[in-house]
């Protein structure tokens, strides 16, 4: 018994928390249009209630840019 706590507690110590990476928020004028006129190709729509996320994809050098669209038609946008 007191060798499974020993394997459970080092198993806890050498698992932790994975923090998120850094992300780049786009400037506030950016707007999805904008990024579908410039060569940017919508890849995926999801919405909610009060949020609509659009997912849009950049064959060139495949970066990815999310833009969120709240019920108040604030849009803000960024790069994960």
């Amino acid at each position: 018994m007191k060798v499974l706590i020993k394997i459970a507690l080092c198993l806890v110590l050498l698992t932790g928390a994975a923090g998120a990476a850094d992300v780049e928020k786009l400037a506030k004028e950016t707007t999805v249009n904008a990024l579908v006129a410039n060569g940017w190709e919508l890849h995926w729509v999801s919405s909610s209630d009060y949020i609509t996320t659009y997912t849009l994809f950049n064959k060139r050098d495949g970066e990815i840019i999310t833009c969120r669209v709240g019920s108040n038609d604030k849009v803000t946008c960024f790069k994960p």
